[in-house]
Order: structure tokens, then sequence, then C-alpha cells
């Protein structure tokens, strides 16, 4: 799962990888779209490592720790690292290696450092900042989520159906980390935010805290970490943006170390994990807000190109002149260059939700460019870009020279681009017949039974399409029971006779059978 040099991939609009099975395929999410808007939501086949996206926190099962004594959040943090514990929670706080040193380092603005500086040098217990000095985060939901599917199954399908339905809740696991990713791992998402709420109240940052001043731990932020991601991976984005509020842009004193020399001895850098920065800028675009995290981004970016430089010239990273070995510079040079890469992956998101092609297109070519990058997959993004605004026969030169470099027999994603042109050029049956080949390669790759689907939809084979979806549906059940899917099987129903409620309630049935969770868009389609 971890690499040296991971390239995330740019999924919100160009793919996702097939080892990200709890993640929705967002593909043609209305069938019924406009000829002009076919190429814009087609999600293809990447293969890239290491999506910073949060739902890829919540896809596969983790690798083992090399630290036996490591816990949960070295395992749910995001890589980009070099090391498999890059982000996650460290329980060395006192003296850290120097693989903590790299992985938490970070320039504070130039407020937040004379803080610190004030801070290290008073006497113990003489330093008192001002509020807004202090990070005063609180859960703001007031209630625990419930089971929004079986409330769904009660009142649509009847009690007997609803009392079949057997899933874990905050109250079946240990009351810890360990059953935290108990819950994650089965999908019960919306249980895993309830048992934060329950985890944040040990750090007095439970139900009613938002505004009082406390402390803050790497393993309460993970927390935090991970409560916002499980928020966006259901959905409720304006929760998310209100309860990371405080937060900030991770940079008020309270969220470094040096603010708590007591603890840490002086151990310097950040609490809060790149993951969770990374998270924070990203949250604002998922509200509509995608200039905001443009904005956050590119200072973001700014910051580790600043570190990137300091290391090249001899210095550490936040640019003090602390001696560290040629190994261990070589080790932080490539652990921030990853990084820069994620930070440029997201920006290129944020761009395309702006609309904004010609910044997209020119931070894809700037990956291109670096070293070690997989130039077959970025070319490949590169040439649905182009597709997007148009322009076919741009898109050709980029996928064939992504294809000179695969070599061999055709690839799943050579696949995927061969069926784009011919949806650019109007031809379904030839694009078809290209998912239908890389189906055969990826028979349980939801993405491309969409694909099918849309295509056969699109060619005036109505009932076809409704087969491949069902047939996905009946030979993998928990991997196709996402929402593309669902959206898309749904709106055929309905196009197909005035009958189709009867159908999403079956769809319904099976959702309440292998699924923890759904969002509520899904179940607002099935029964609305």
């Amino acid at each position: 799962m971890m690499s040296d040099n991971p390239t995330p991939s740019l999924s919100q609009y160009f793919g996702t990888t097939t080892e990200q099975k709890s993640k929705s395929a967002e593909d043609f999410s209305n069938v019924l779209s406009e000829t002009t808007s076919k190429i814009n939501n087609l999600q293809l086949e990447d293969n890239l490592k290491n999506e910073p996206e949060v739902c890829r926190l919540f896809a596969e099962t983790p690798v083992q720790p090399k630290d036996p004594t490591a816990m949960f959040f070295d395992l749910i943090g995001n890589s980009g690292s070099v090391s498999a514990g890059d982000d996650g929670f460290s329980p060395r706080v006192a003296v850290g290696s120097e693989a903590d040193r790299r992985r938490d380092a970070w320039i504070p603005s130039e407020r937040t450092r004379q803080c610190l500086i004030a801070c290290a040098t008073a006497a113990p217990g003489t330093y008192f900042p001002e509020r807004d000095f202090l990070t005063m985060p609180g859960v703001l939901l007031e209630e625990e989520l419930t089971d929004t599917i079986g409330e769904a199954v009660t009142v649509y399908l009847g009690e007997a159906e609803a009392t079949q339905r057997r899933i874990l809740t905050a109250a079946d696991v240990t009351q810890d980390e360990r059953g935290l990713r108990e819950l994650v791992q089965a999908g019960a998402y919306r249980a895993g935010i309830n048992l934060t709420a329950r985890l944040l109240t040990i750090y007095g940052q439970g139900r009613g805290r938002a505004g009082h001043p406390t402390k803050h731990s790497p393993h309460s932020l993970q927390l935090w970490f991970t409560r916002i991601a499980l928020l966006v991976k259901i959905k409720n984005f304006s929760l998310a943006q209100a309860e990371a509020e405080p937060f900030g842009q991770l940079d008020k004193p309270d969220l470094f170390y040096q603010f708590y020399p007591e603890m840490y001895g002086g151990r310097p850098g950040s609490i809060a994990s790149f993951s969770f920065r990374l998270l924070l800028a990203e949250l604002p675009m998922h509200c509509g807000k995608a200039n905001e995290s443009l904005t956050k981004l590119f200072n973001i970016l700014s910051v580790v190109r600043q570190m990137l430089t300091n290391l090249k010239n001899g210095l550490c990273e936040d640019g003090n002149p602390t001696e560290i070995s040629e190994s261990d510079r070589s080790d932080s040079i490539r652990l921030w260059f990853g990084r820069e890469g994620r930070i440029m992956h997201s920006i290129v998101n944020c761009a395309l939700a702006v609309k904004d092609y010609e910044l997209a297109m020119d931070l894809l070519g700037q990956l291109c460019e670096r070293d070690g990058a997989p130039r077959q997959a970025l070319l490949s993004a590169l040439g649905r870009l182009h597709l997007q605004l148009g322009d076919v026969a741009g898109a050709e030169v980029c996928f064939n020279e992504a294809r000179e470099l695969q070599g061999g027999d055709p690839s799943v994603r050579e696949l995927v681009d061969r069926g784009l042109i011919a949806i650019a050029q109007n031809n379904f049956g030839d694009a078809y017949t290209s998912f239908q080949q890389a189906s055969v390669l990826e028979p349980t790759n939801v993405m491309i039974l969409n694909n099918m689907a849309v295509c056969l939809l699109y060619g005036g084979h109505l009932k076809d399409a409704i087969a491949v979806l069902e047939s996905a549906i009946t030979v993998s059940p928990v991997q196709a029971l996402q929402e593309s899917l669902l959206l898309n099987l749904c709106t055929l129903y309905d196009m197909e006779s005035s009958k189709g409620r009867l159908k999403k309630f079956a769809l319904l049935r099976q959702i309440a059978r292998y699924q923890a969770d759904a969002p509520a868009q899904i179940l607002e389609k099935l029964y609305g």
C-alpha cells in the first residue's frame, strides 16, 4: 500500500482504482444527461496508488504496522511517505525518532512561531496565550446518528424485514480505537461517527464543548481526522465543515508539539497529520466552495515547496540549521516531494470543479515531468481532459502516447480510453465493445459495467442496459451496490415502467442485506 513516491489518482474526475471497493465510481450520475456531458462524468480506471481521497482510508484492510505498539491511527493515516507509519499516531511522544521528526515537520506562520518561542522560553506554568491562539473544537451533533437504511426498510418493507437486518453499532464494539477500526472495516460509518463522539468526550471535546480551551494530542487529532473523514464519507458535508471550522488551517500554536514542552520534551513539529491538513483544505470543495479549497491548497503547496528548498539548502524542513545525515535528508526530500505531488493532484480536482481547465492541464503537465511519475496514467488523464474540452484529436495524441508506454496487450485503461474516444464520436457500439473487453479483464469493475449500460441505453437497448447492472449486483453484491450504479439503475427502472418502484424496493432489500450504510441520496432515490 505504501510507496516511496505515492501518486494519488485524480479519481474525482478521471477514475478510481479497483481497490476502492467502497468508493462510489462516479460515472454517469444521470443516464438522461445531454450528449454533450457524456464525456464529462465518465470515470476511468487509473490504477494509481495511495489516493489522498478520504474514501480510500476505509477501502481496504490496512497493512500491519512495523511497530507492534502502534495502534489504529497508524493505519488510517494516508501515505505519502517512506515508511508505513507516515501520518499515523506515534506512541513515542517524548523523544521522537528521525522518522517522527520528518513526518511531523511543518513551517508555522510568523505569528504562531513567535507564540511558540514565547511558550518555550517562559517558566513552566507562566505562559497563558490569548484565546484566539487556541483551537477549541467540540462535537456539534446533539444526538447519535441512526441507521437510515433500517429506518427506510421499516417504513417501506415492514418490521419483519427490518428485524432481519444485522449491523454493528457503537455499543457493539470496544470503546477505543480497536472498536473504531472494527466499525470502519465493517462499513458502519455512522456508528463510527458515534463512537468518535464518545472518545472525544474523554479529551473534553465532546458535545457542548466547542469554544472551551483544551489540550490536544496526536490521538485526539487523529480522532478528529477520522470523524471528519467519516462525515465526508457519508456526504454530510455541512456538519463536517462546521466541526472542522475551529481547526482552521491547523496553524494555531496549540497544534504544535512545542506548545506543550512539559508533555513532549521539546519535540518539534505539527501534532496534526499531513492527511488531516489536506482533508481540511479539500473540504470546502465538497461544500461548493472550490475556490476556497484552491486558495488553501496553494498555501499548503507553497509551504511544502519552501520546506523542500530548505532541505536542498542544507537546512531542516522548517529552516532551522539542525544537522541531519545525508540519508535522512534524502528520505525527507523523498517524503515531501511525494506530498507535493498529492497536493498538485488535489489542486487539479479543484480546478476541474471550477472549470479552470487551463490550470488543470498545466498541473497535469507538471506532474508528467516529475521524477518517478506514472506517466501512462497521467497522460490518460490528460487525454480525458482534452475530451472534456471537446478536443478529440488532442485526446488521441495523449492516449496514443500512453499506449506506447504500456506496450504489450491492451490494459484496462487503454480499452476504456478507446471507449471514450468512441463516445466522443457518437459511436456507442464500438464504445460498448471496448468497455466489454475491459470488463473481461476486470469482471467486477463497477465503473466499466456502468459505462457499458450507458452505451446500451444510448444505443436504444434499455432492457439490456438494465440487465448489465442487475447482473453486476447478482454476481458481486458487496462491490456492485455503489452509488453510481444504484442511481443509474433506479433511473433506468423509471424509464422502463411505471412499476419501477417495486424493483427499487428489491434494491433496498439488497442494500439492507449487504451494506451497513448508504448515502441519503440513494435512499431517497429508492423510495422517493
